[in-house]
């Protein structure tokens, strides 16, 4: 056990090439002594960055158990951002079999039971906790798309976090309550119309932010991020 983060590789399965495999994951973690509960943080459409090792430290100063596997490192970024709109539209793919080896790495290092992993997702992230969720303790989608009600059947219970002013996915909470509606699964959603996308990570991308500008108006607020983080980290709280 770590009480400070480290990077390690999360085994893949197969030789991760051919259909069925699982290629491994290069990732951040951090194993608190006496930690009862776990997390699985998923990246936004950048993969892998400091902002994203930085969530993993939070939650592993709250006491958690958490990895963040980079799921775009097995192929050119173009072809996994595709691969990753495919599976969180019809909930299979080499990707959501990397989350779920994730999550079985931080049970057979800590002994914490499947029940007490819950998973956060940002951007195309918040789309992959949706579309891996069954079977989760609780789920944590932040700002992106909300896959098809039957591949999100068994999901934990969810809580939805939006920027008001992000005009691709702003108003997802409710398409995320209509959709989860019909599988009696409960669901917190929270809309901030002061900020726009990504205002949950602190990363600092001015070319990204320059060109979505118009649609997602990126835009980290520290006070905002804070209200929203407090929100989610009570939900954990209650569900974990």
């Amino acid at each position: 056990m770590s009480e400070s983060g480290f990077d390690v590789t999360v085994p893949g399965a197969g030789a991760g090439a051919g259909a069925g495999d699982v290629p491994p994951s290069p990732s951040y973690a951090v194993l608190p002594r006496g930690a009862t509960r776990g997390m699985v943080v998923l990246h936004e459409i950048f993969g892998r960055m400091p902002e994203i090792d930085r969530v993993v430290d939070r939650f592993g100063a709250a006491g958690y158990a958490a990895v963040a596997p980079d799921l775009f490192r097995s192929s050119l970024r173009p072809i996994c951002i595709a691969r990753a709109i495919r599976a969180i539209a019809n909930g299979e793919g080499a990707q959501l079999d990397q989350i779920r080896r994730a999550r079985d790495w931080l049970c057979e290092r800590t002994g914490i039971a499947h029940g007490k992993i819950g998973v956060i997702g940002f951007c195309m992230g918040g789309g992959f906790a949706l579309a891996v969720g069954r079977g989760w303790g609780a789920v944590s989608t932040n700002y992106g798309e909300v896959p098809p009600t039957e591949i999100m059947r068994g999901i934990g219970p969810v809580i939805g976090c939006y920027g008001g002013r992000d005009r691709l996915f702003g108003k997802n909470a409710q398409k995320l309550e209509q959709r989860l509606a019909p599988l009696g699964v409960e669901v917190e959603t929270h809309t901030f119309p002061e900020v726009g996308h990504s205002f949950l990570t602190d990363g600092d991308h001015p070319v990204a932010r320059r060109l979505s500008a118009p649609l997602l108006r990126v835009s980290y607020d520290p006070a905002i991020a804070d209200q929203a983080w407090q929100l989610i980290h009570a939900f954990f709280d209650r569900h974990l």
